[in-house]
């Protein structure tokens, strides 16, 4: 029996009530979000599954709550999925060593950028099983605070406490002009050199394009909005515009790559959980990652 402090009150739980199919079938429905999937997934009828889960509530505390049909963890429920990734992980790697296979595939999150530009390099030489997520900078964060994936690769804005990251890589931004445009014949320049013309960004409240507004004083012209660094350095190659991105995206035939000096230069952190459970197969892919992106090899170099 344990004492637990949360939310404010004390709360005594038993440990030895506790199984594991139901921590199985609160996993299922948080990757599937819904029961129904979740049922299918585990060839269960959908009765049985909210009974596995209610019963796991009942040892817990409320886990999740419908927006619409959204699915939502309640702080309880983000802190029963960490669990339940954790003891569900542990017994999976004793029976898998039992049998002889790989008791973990490292799970990496990253954005498809990152992955094709910076990570594919840093992987390199990598023998093992591995999957990776395609995610943004927040749903890259969550993967990993939630033991969805063992490592993230993104830029952090600021320090995250359940998260250890290392700063593995920090590029400048450039802007992606025509070859011909008076601009390319610049060393550098700074933001408002672009003020009046014609840009190509993402949607807003994206933070790059937040960022650019503000270097810009508000004088920002947005030609065509798109998401995704390729697409947007793939339209100004076609002529509809100028662009800024990061310095790791390669530059499309017919244009030059012109640094801004005076945007801020982007951190890219290799992240992981605090106090998560050190497994082999992931610890010997951190550090390949590591060691590869710290010899800085083909693109992950950047410019700027």
């Amino acid at each position: 029996m344990y004492t637990i402090r949360f939310g404010g009150y004390i709360q005594e739980m038993d440990t030895s009530e506790v199984r594991l199919d139901w921590l199985r079938a609160f996993l299922a429905v948080v990757e599937t979000g819904g029961f129904t999937a979740a049922a299918a997934r585990l060839h269960l009828s959908q009765p049985a599954l909210h009974t596995q889960v209610k019963q796991l509530a009942g040892w817990a505390g409320p886990l999740y709550r419908f927006e619409g049909r959204t699915l939502r963890l309640t702080p309880r429920g983000q802190e029963v999925e960490v669990l339940a990734r954790e003891v569900l992980g542990a017994v999976d790697r004793f029976a898998a060593r039992a049998t002889g296979k790989v008791a973990t595939v490292p799970v990496v999150s990253a954005g498809r950028a990152l992955q094709l530009y910076v990570l594919a390099h840093a992987l390199r030489g990598w023998s093992g099983p591995l999957s990776l997520r395609t995610e943004d900078r927040p749903a890259t964060v969550e993967a990993v605070r939630s033991g969805r994936a063992h490592l993230g690769l993104t830029s952090l804005l600021e320090a995250d406490p359940e998260l250890d990251g290392t700063r593995v890589l920090e590029v400048g931004q450039v802007a992606i002009v025509p070859e011909h445009d008076p601009l390319a014949q610049r060393r550098q320049i700074r933001a408002r050199a672009l003020a009046g013309r014609p840009l190509i960004l993402p949607p807003a409240g994206r933070t790059h394009r937040a960022t650019l507004a503000a270097a810009l004083g508000g004088d920002l012209h947005v030609a065509v909005e798109v998401d995704g660094w390729e697409l947007m350095t793939h339209y100004a190659s076609l002529g509809l515009g100028l662009t800024v991105v990061n310095s790791y995206i390669p530059t499309p035939p017919g244009t030059v790559a012109v640094p801004v000096v005076d945007l801020p230069r982007l951190q890219v952190h290799l992240i992981k959980r605090k106090r998560a459970p050190v497994i082999a197969e992931v610890a010997a892919l951190e550090a390949h990652v590591r060691k590869h992106l710290a010899q800085g090899t083909g693109a992950a170099r950047g410019r700027g």
